[in-house]
């Protein structure tokens, strides 16, 4: 089958043109005469069919088995050209098909490289969100030791306490003992009241100011421990302030995940689209396959009338 307009016609012109110029009509100058265009194969068979014609001016009439050859030769040469145009608008096709094909497969290998890499940044803030849960935890188990700690400080100033009160009451009979017995040494020895008198005041200042310096310690106790009680409030409000900071920390945790099965079901579609588009690619192979099994027979048929031609021509 000739293509791009060129005919026996158009062949015999530039035929002609080259001869008139002194030229041997080959097959790639008569192409060239032709404006590049038309198949070789085509303008090959159209210089036999010329060259035959002026020798068959010049020669007898052909035998019956030349007709049939030059018949037979002409149908091959038809059907290698319908062939090969056929292979090659397959060919075409199929490329195209592969083209469409694999700029769908680099798309679906984007789109899993993003998903992938989502799925990456997740689990990496994942593992961020489940550290923070640990330090926080550690933090917590801090808090209450230091709870426990500040209870037993705590206690132990409150015991104190009570020792120091024990000691203040114990303080408290003693004046009382001397002051019973200042009293019986007034009722017994009035000879010696001035001098005892004096050994009581002191004792009295003494103890007065032993009472005013358990005194002041204890005012300076219980300060200390209005700061115990204090710390411990603010304790109490940093642990309150951790556990809510806590459970948001657990909330965005539940948030992530959530977002990373749902990353993942994006990723298992894009797997099964995958396998779809694969199922859908299995036809056109095998549309190919059927083509060049085709071809193949008609390169066979090509061969038996080949092998026909050759037995029905008189050998030399």
């Amino acid at each position: 089958m000739a293509r791009g307009g060129i005919n026996k016609a158009l062949v015999h012109a530039a035929r002609d043109a080259l001869i008139g110029r002194g030229l041997h009509p080959s097959i790639d100058l008569v192409r060239v005469e032709l404006g590049n265009t038309g198949s070789k194969s085509t303008i090959q068979r159209y210089l036999k069919e010329l060259s035959g014609s002026l020798a068959a001016n010049h020669a007898s009439p052909p035998t019956l088995s030349e007709k049939l050859s030059t018949f037979v030769s002409s149908l091959a040469e038809q059907l290698k050209q319908e062939a090969r145009e056929a292979v090659a608008d397959e060919q075409k096709q199929l490329e195209r098909q592969q083209a469409s094909y694999a700029q769908e497969r680099a798309q679906l290998r984007e789109r899993l490289e993003q998903s992938l890499t989502s799925v990456t940044h997740l689990t990496g803030e994942l593992e961020q969100q489940r550290l923070c849960e640990r330090m926080l935890r550690e933090q917590l188990q801090d808090s209450e030791g230091e709870r426990q700690q500040l209870r037993q400080l705590v206690a132990g100033q409150q015991q104190i306490l009570e020792e120091r009160a024990q000691q203040l009451q114990s303080l408290e009979d003693k004046h009382q003992h001397a002051r019973e017995g200042l009293e019986h040494y007034r009722q017994e020895q009035l000879s010696q009241r001035g001098q005892e008198l004096r050994r009581h005041d002191e004792q009295t200042n003494q103890l007065r100011q032993e009472l005013r310096s358990l005194q002041n310690v204890q005012l300076a106790k219980q300060e200390e421990l209005v700061q115990v009680y204090r710390e411990q409030e603010r304790l109490l409000n940093e642990h309150r302030a951790l556990q809510a900071e806590l459970r948001q920390q657990t909330q965005t945790l539940r948030s992530t995940q959530q977002a990373h099965d749902a990353l993942a079901t994006q990723l298992q579609l894009l797997k099964t689209e995958h396998t779809v588009l694969r199922e859908r690619f299995n036809p056109y192979l095998l549309r190919h396959r059927e083509h060049r099994q085709q071809l193949r027979e008609q390169a066979r048929q090509i061969e038996t009338l080949q092998t026909l031609l050759r037995q029905m021509t008189p050998t030399a």
